[in-house]
């Protein structure tokens, strides 16, 4: 009797929010303990098929993911490596353009950057400017002259409270990704889409649309429809509820005997 890989349900899990341990600082972001025995328990299920989007570079996702079986998507989708070692670009517009929005904007950015506090990180489909503790006054000279570099062109803006996202192409979101991955897998099976913040509550959106189903993380659900989770916890207890599968549990250590003296 042969799978119907089509028919498999598909987790796409935001890596940033979702999979980490809370932390200011992002370039040091790891898999909790938890998401991490949680993949490996999903990626080994029968029936089940494991996607982590980011907009982070594929070299960094996959750097911060190292499970076997697992869809991983740098860019937003844009970028991918398959289980089995094979990496490839799933991008609907031409390289070109993105060049050359980059090579217009990153000068800007990084003058930008150079602000007090301030760190830049080049994601190659996007841009990050990490803000975290920097002072109230710098915070708002940031805003605004990203806003005046942005104001004119065609670029995606997302916020978030340590962190400003330039998206380089705006249709470049993380909805991209979870459609490519539907795309490629031709997927038929259930969809459960994961995240917590503004740019994964397009692939949350995208994913109820197609009749599926999204966990957000936080203490609200980020849009209706949404099952909330409030903290990782509670995510992985929701995630193993829904797709019926049981903790790993460590081996249990050999008994020791002790010989009795004759």
């Amino acid at each position: 009797m042969t799978t119907n890989h089509a028919s498999q349900r598909l987790w796409i899990f935001s890596f940033d929010g979702a999979l980490t341990a809370p932390s200011a600082d992002r370039s040091k972001a790891r898999l909790h303990r938890l998401t991490r025995q949680l993949l490996e328990e999903l990626a080994s299920s029968p029936g089940e098929r494991v996607a982590v989007l980011s907009s982070r570079s594929l070299e960094d996702l996959v750097s911060r993911v190292p499970i076997p079986g697992v869809f991983l998507g740098g860019g937003c989708g844009t970028e991918w490596h398959i289980p089995g070692g094979e990496s490839m670009t799933l991008s609907g517009r031409p390289k070109d353009l993105l060049m050359e929005t980059r090579d217009e904007l990153l000068p800007l950015l990084r003058d930008v950057a150079a602000l007090p506090g301030i760190t830049f990180d080049d994601r190659r489909w996007s841009a990050a400017i990490h803000a975290g503790g920097v002072a109230p006054k710098v915070k708002r000279t940031l805003d605004e002259q990203l806003e005046a570099i942005c104001r004119q062109r065609s670029v995606a803006l997302y916020r978030y409270p340590d962190m400003v996202e330039i998206q380089f192409l705006p249709e470049i979101t993380m909805e991209f990704g979870a459609r490519a991955i539907c795309r490629f897998l031709k997927q038929e099976g259930p969809i459960i889409c994961a995240g917590s913040d503004a740019n994964d509550a397009t692939a949350i959106r995208w994913v109820l649309r197609q009749g599926g189903s999204a966990i957000s993380i936080g203490r609200r659900p980020i849009m209706a429809g949404v099952t909330a989770a409030v903290d990782i916890r509670s995510l992985v207890r929701q995630v193993r509820d829904l797709a019926g599968v049981s903790p790993q549990l460590p081996a249990r250590r050999p008994e020791r005997r002790l010989n009795k003296a004759a």
